[in-house]
């Protein structure tokens, strides 16, 4: 089985919040959604083509630095006699993100470590103003991955029905704080999409983010894969 790895990083990023509108709030983290929609970006899919290609893929995320929050604040000036209003953009600042994807399509894997280093289209974090800045040439990585049964810990997000039964109890209170030290929160995430044109709605998953800090696993965890010595859990 085919894995893929990519480095993400950029000067910022931003993953829309779809259900914010006076502040546009951003996901601490690239959902499924939006990493599937830059492999489609790599290969110049159209849209029904994403649609139909994000169940294939099974992908998983490090938070490796969480970055800062800076905010952009713009005045929306429609007419003379509407109301003026200010609208709020929350982005994040110099994050770092591991992700992980595999398929039981392999062709599809080893394909998309070779688009990326030649994309159809402009990759970014989230959105067009946002591009990808890779931090070494090689960002992108294919390998042989195989279950990995025995992990005893972990780095990566988890859903939150796996995070709370598997997970050994943190005391976030006797952890060591540091710039690139976040304690595990929970937040709900697009994995997939249902519905056409204007019906079209998001499929959600309850998962756990956290960085710098490693996860100890209470027994054996299906679903876990080696990633070249890194276990990673994906859904």
């Amino acid at each position: 089985m085919n894995g893929l790895v990519l480095h993400l990083s950029g000067i910022f990023s931003f993953f829309r919040i779809p259900y914010t509108s006076l502040v546009m709030d951003t996901y601490p983290f690239p959902p499924k959604t939006t990493v599937i929609g830059m492999v489609g970006a790599a290969f110049g899919w159209k849209e029904e083509e994403f649609l139909e290609n994000i169940k294939k893929f099974k992908y998983g995320v490090i938070v490796e630095s969480p970055g800062e929050i800076v905010r952009e604040v713009a005045v929306i000036f429609k007419s003379k006699n509407a109301p003026i209003y200010p609208i709020t953009k929350n982005m994040i600042y110099k994050p770092t993100y591991k992700v992980f994807l595999t398929s039981n399509e392999e062709d599809l894997i080893n394909e998309a470590t070779e688009k990326f280093y030649d994309p159809k289209y402009v990759l970014g974090l989230g959105d067009s103003e946002n591009l990808f800045y890779p931090e070494h040439p090689k960002f992108v990585k294919s390998m042989g991955i195989k279950e990995e049964k025995e992990a005893k810990k972990l780095r990566c997000i988890l859903p939150s029905e796996i995070y709370r039964e598997y997970v050994t109890t943190l005391n976030t209170g006797e952890m060591v704080r540091g710039k690139n030290i976040l304690p595990p929160r929970e937040i709900k995430i697009p994995v997939d999409f249902v519905g056409k044109g204007k019906n079209r709605r998001f499929v959600s998953r309850n998962v756990f983010y956290y960085s710098g800090i490693e996860l100890e696993l209470k027994k054996p965890l299906e679903g876990v894969f080696d990633f070249d010595g890194e276990a990673v859990y994906l859904f």
